[in-house]
């Protein structure tokens, strides 16, 4: 009894601590997230399972959460040759939400990235895992094709005075695209935006009415 308030009171020290200290992610671009990612689906979370430590039911949070979840073949935009012909997976994420730990709520529908590890599969809040009726048309787009299409570009998010900067030494600037954003991560080229490459491999935003519009009703221009 006494080890186990000790441990108690030693996660309750932990929550105090962490709680300072959420989970921060990189901004990327959902194109970016595609491509870094070993699969994306279209899936139904159907049911949610809490794995404490050492079955520990009195801890105050659980260290996994497993989601079954439901999908189509149709619904897979990338790693099929992982998902095999199931139409049902088991996809983990961290419990506590200090370590980007993912929630989903039953019976919505969402896309779904992440990456595979000795055989199971791996999300977080790091990943790109949006409600599917959240998504615009360019980004249902993106999913089906445009995204996988510009795997081999990179799209680098810069704010102000950094854009007009020193190219980032890491990157080749004929396989990068700058992404001029803001304080809103969903903004013009989040939302319609394609970094491609041309017939000769130097990438560039693709240039569509939408998101030609969008940039011009927020003032801003593709660089």
């Amino acid at each position: 009894m006494q080890q186990s308030n000790f441990l108690l009171f030693l996660v309750l020290t932990v929550l105090c601590v962490r709680s300072a200290h959420s989970c921060m992610c990189d901004i990327t671009h959902p194109q970016n997230k595609f491509c870094s990612a070993d699969f994306v689906i279209k899936a139904t979370i159907v049911r949610e399972d809490l794995e404490f430590a050492n079955n520990a039911d009195d801890l105050p949070f659980p260290l996994m959460k497993n989601y079954t979840v439901q999908y189509k073949n149709a619904d897979i935009y990338k790693g099929s040759s992982l998902l095999g012909s199931s139409d049902t997976l088991v996809i983990k994420t961290s419990g506590t939400p200090w370590n980007c730990g993912e929630t989903f709520t039953l019976n919505k529908e969402y896309v779904i990235s992440g990456f595979v590890s000795d055989g199971e599969f791996f999300t977080n809040h790091c990943q790109w895992n949006p409600e599917y009726l959240s998504l615009k048309p360019h980004q249902r787009r993106g999913l089906r094709h445009m995204y996988g299409q510009g795997c081999s570009c990179t799209v680098h998010y810069c704010r102000g005075d950094a854009c007009d900067g020193d190219f980032p030494k890491s990157l080749n600037p004929d396989q990068t695209c700058i992404w001029p954003g803001s304080y809103n991560t969903n903004d013009c080229y989040a939302k319609y935006g394609f970094c491609l490459p041309d017939i000769f491999g130097v990438c560039d935003w693709k240039q569509n009415r939408m998101l030609r519009g969008c940039l011009k009703k927020e003032g801003g221009v593709l660089p």
